[in-house]
């Protein structure tokens, strides 16, 4: 679970610490005061993008912390383990601490448990952690490739729709084989030989890891030999040559310092001072005679240097124009070059490897098949109950799909999510026939479905931190009480944080905070701040009353506010 939000310089939040717990955490406020940034807050710690304009105006960074306390459940292995594998990082009681920082260029900065990470790492991180969910998300269920993950993720098949896409990507690539081999010769081979050219080009240059940097450090040592000789003659005449050096006179005075040190043993630290800056000049001392050393060069090796820095530039104009860039490209050149001449195999071979890529496909898209066919039954009916409990007491559910599909169009017609359509389809009303959910349902029936299919997967213990923003919009607040119980349940499984302007939803929550912008300073220096605090006691009540009523003082809605509360403690 996420323990504590640390937010810094996010656009109207100068500073902020939220400090959340277990079970439903409500969060309002007015229209744009500031409720979406806490949203926003927890997506860069996900690894969404995150444009410069989120800086606070007049700051150069923004920071993002977040503290997990992972517990001892089987997920919390596989975090730790990730954490391992991505950074070398361990996490310390339970406790993993998430920082993102942005800057004004949109440059980001990431660190988890401590140590120096990539966005990259927080995106495959962050999907453990926390799921975010806005208004949005309900039209999201319509996709098809959203009803199937949904499935998958009910049915426990998604291992096997993942292999299903490599095997179908596998085949695909190689019917992309055999007809490029079926090409012009002509062609293939101008390409070849041009492939050819620019590879022979890149690995003949033969240029070894920070080879340029110590060839341009050598340069200009070499080209300025005179005067590096002039420099270290006189740092070592100072230090070690003649009568009265001062490598002799430190080292007469630690002598001193030692002996005084013998009579006050106050001085010991001081002696011990001066016997490690004798040491560290002697030190130094070496250093410079090496220095010395290394430029009693052959007087020819200038050229050389200059020569081999000439032909790497040359390389790095054509094709940089940086090393890394020039190595990139030698990586993608090798690996083109390798599926061209293996383009070139024999065409029956080609077609003999294409039917068995092709016969794997099949294969396993059958048992994914068969596996959601036999999940979809239960899965409809769980929705369907859920749908029950949020006031869509006649609604049925069914999930469409084919049993079957033709092998022989298979790579033309299956997606990366299966080889057949998924679709969802609901009868609202009795009597009618069904529909799929994208051509029947309302924004309020959406975010009850989509509220009942989170509900279903909760026992999945997918991720520990299940956001919701604002999708309970469209609901109004007459079915406000039964989202709110059923939020209230998945909230025994998860932890649950939601952004709403309904009362009746904000009644069930455990914690709830207020969001409000305030302003500080006066005149040309007046600022606009967005300010989250916690409510304690009846302060609760007086918010409850403000989103029900629009008064948080009037008795009336103080009176129909308590009555929410206890009403949410009984459903409860």
């Amino acid at each position: 679970m996420l323990h504590t939000l640390h937010i810094q310089n996010l656009a109207l939040i100068e500073r902020a610490e939220v400090r959340l717990a277990e079970g439903l955490t409500v969060i309002s406020g007015e229209t744009g005061g500031g409720k979406s940034l806490l949203i926003t807050a927890l997506k860069l710690l996900r690894g969404e993008k995150a444009p410069g304009s989120l800086v606070r105006h007049g700051q150069e960074e923004l920071q993002v912390d977040g503290e997990f306390r992972l517990g001892k459940g089987g997920r919390s292995a596989v975090v730790a383990q990730l954490v391992q594998q991505l950074c070398g990082g361990a996490i310390d009681d339970d406790l993993l601490l998430v920082t993102r920082m942005v800057d004004r260029q949109g440059r980001s900065r990431v660190r988890i448990g401590g140590r120096p990470a990539t966005l990259a790492a927080l995106r495959e991180l962050g999907s453990f952690l926390v799921e975010i969910h806005g208004q949005g998300d309900s039209r999201a269920l319509m996709r098809p490739e959203i009803q199937c993950e949904t499935l998958d993720a009910f049915a426990g098949t998604v291992k096997l729709r993942q292999e299903f896409a490599a095997a179908l990507q596998a085949a695909r690539s190689m019917r992309q084989r055999l007809e490029d081999s079926s090409r012009g010769d002509r062609e293939r081979r101008q390409r070849l030989e041009f492939l050819r050219f620019q590879h022979a080009a890149m690995t003949e240059l033969r240029l070894g890891d920070g080879e340029l940097d110590a060839l341009e450090q050598e340069h200009q040592v070499l080209a300025n030999l005179d005067a590096m000789r002039l420099q270290l003659d006189e740092a070592l005449g100072v230090l070690q040559d003649g009568e009265d050096n001062a490598a002799d006179r430190l080292a007469r005075a630690a002598r001193a310092v030692q002996q005084a040190a013998a009579i006050d043993r106050r001085l010991e630290d001081a002696a011990e001072q001066m016997a490690q800056i004798e040491d560290l000049v002697a030190d130094v001392c070496r250093k410079l005679q090496s220095g010395q050393a290394r430029l009693e060069l052959d007087p020819s090796r200038l050229a050389a240097v200059q020569e081999r820095l000439d032909e790497i530039q040359a390389a790095l104009k054509r094709f940089g124009p940086t090393e890394r860039e020039l190595r990139d490209n030698l990586a993608r050149t090798t690996a083109e070059l390798a599926a061209a001449e293996s383009a070139a195999a024999d065409p029956e071979t080609l077609a003999a490897e294409l039917r068995a890529a092709s016969d794997t496909a099949a294969t396993v898209g059958r048992k994914l098949v068969r596996a959601r066919r036999k999940a979809a039954a239960p899965f409809a009916e769980r929705i369907r109950a859920e749908l029950q409990d949020l006031g869509m007491q006649r609604t049925e559910v069914r999930v469409a799909m084919a049993d079957e599909f033709a092998a022989d169009r298979l790579l033309d017609e299956a997606t990366e999510h299966g080889p057949v359509p998924v679709d969802l389809e609901v009868r609202i009303n009795p009597g009618e026939p069904f529909h799929s959910m994208r051509d029947t349902a309302s924004g309020g029936e959406l975010a009850r479905i989509v509220l009942a299919v989170k509900k279903t997967l909760a026992d999945q213990d997918r991720v520990p931190l299940l956001v919701l923003d604002e999708i309970d919009a469209e609901i109004g607040g007459r079915l406000g009480l039964l989202v709110g119980r059923k939020l209230h349940e998945v909230a025994r499984h998860h932890q649950v944080v939601i952004v709403t302007h309904l009362a009746p939803v904000a009644a069930f929550a455990q914690h709830h905070f207020l969001v409000g912008k305030q302003t500080a300073g006066a005149g040309a220096g007046e600022r606009t701040l967005s300010a989250v605090r916690q409510l304690r006691g009846d302060e609760v009540e007086r918010e409850l009353a403000a989103m029900a009523m629009g008064d948080g003082t009037d008795a009336a809605a103080l009176q129909q506010a308590r009555r929410l509360v206890a009403k949410a403690k009984e459903l409860g």
